[in-house]
């Protein structure tokens, strides 16, 4: 019919219709070829953070590899929540992904209590073998059937930004943390840990902690030196102690129905995005006790401590059989992990 009112009209007016009617039937093409999936990527950490840099490395990678087609947008320093509150996010399913720091589900997972247990691990690599191992898969079991995966396998975010200790005054041993008020994250591992080693933990969302040095609420907590840079903490806070009590090795969780929900091509796109990106983070992260040091120490003033972890350790060692007695800690986890080669 179309045709035959064209073929009526004047030929201008023909070509004119023509030409519209192959815009419309191609109109649906174009729009499927335009259509961009997004993601939502949630952290608490300040954009200029090992995480920071390490997550847009991930979104651009992303991007790349999918021609735009696939977009993950990050939102740093807590926008989409604390800690706790992101990643039942991502398990009821209204954020789509959060930068794992694993030793945040202890309150869900029985396996992930002995991350942050002291002086447990040897090594980065003895922890990637421990997230890797049978001792871990159940874990990994109840995170799934809760609702979310990692993206990760191989475990590579690592964080080499060495664990310490920003305080306003100097800490050497275990006794110098004797009345001082540590933030500390929702964990009992890491509140009891900190208890045990002489310290005073108050539980206070990572975005609160400038603010609670600022107020004296707190005299102190534990993060990596490039951490307290990028949060300012180094602004309040001018002691800095090396206590390597744990390593950290992170990961990308995201909502298993919403990867569900991708095409086998967007599915393996963010794996290979997340390994990619792992190794921007680990380089970075590097740069928390190099470059960033620097700046602590000549630009801020802080004082960097690095001493004998004799004393740490020994302390530790009756820390970890009374968290164990009392139920913190699941009973021989913390000696099968530190086992294993």
């Amino acid at each position: 019919m179309v045709v035959a009112v064209a073929k009526s009209m004047p030929a201008t007016s023909r070509r004119r219709v023509l030409a519209g009617i192959a815009v419309a039937l191609a109109a649906p093409h174009v729009a499927r070829a335009q259509q961009v999936t997004t993601l939502k990527l949630g952290h608490v950490d300040n954009p200029t953070t090992s995480a920071g840099v390490g997550l847009e490395a991930f979104a651009a990678e992303t991007a790349k590899l999918s021609n735009g087609s696939l977009k993950v947008q990050v939102f740093h320093a807590g926008q989409l929540g604390a800690i706790p509150e992101e990643i039942k996010n991502v398990l009821s399913g209204t954020q789509d992904m959060h930068f794992l720091t694993p030793e945040f589900l202890t309150t869900l997972i029985d396996e992930t209590k002995i991350i942050s247990a002291p002086y447990v691990f040897r090594s980065h690599e003895h922890q990637q073998t421990f997230f890797k191992s049978a001792l871990f898969k159940p874990g990994l079991d109840k995170l799934r059937a809760l609702g979310a995966v990692v993206l990760d396998p191989g475990w590579t975010w690592l964080q080499k930004d060495p664990r310490g200790l920003i305080s306003v005054k100097p800490v050497r041993t275990p006794d110098d943390l004797k009345g001082l008020k540590l933030r500390i994250w929702e964990s009992k591992t890491a509140i009891d840990t900190w208890r045990g080693l002489g310290a005073e933990p108050i539980v206070i969302a990572r975005p609160e902690m400038y603010l609670a040095f600022k107020q004296n609420i707190i005299q102190g907590g534990p993060e990596p030196l490039g951490i307290s840079v990028d949060q300012k903490n180094v602004e309040v806070a001018k002691f800095w102690t090396r206590t390597e009590e744990y390593y950290q090795v992170n990961n990308i969780m995201i909502n298993e129905r919403r990867l569900n929900a991708l095409s086998a091509e967007q599915r393996d796109i963010l794996h290979k995005a997340a390994n990619a990106a792992a190794q921007v983070y680990t380089a970075e992260s590097l740069r928390g006790f190099t470059d960033k040091r620097a700046i602590a120490e000549k630009q801020f003033g802080v004082t960097v401590l690095e001493p004998d972890l004799g004393p740490w350790r020994a302390k530790a060692k009756d820390v970890l059989v009374k968290m164990e007695a009392e139920g913190t800690l699941p009973k021989g986890l913390a000696q099968a992990a530190s086992q294993l080669s």
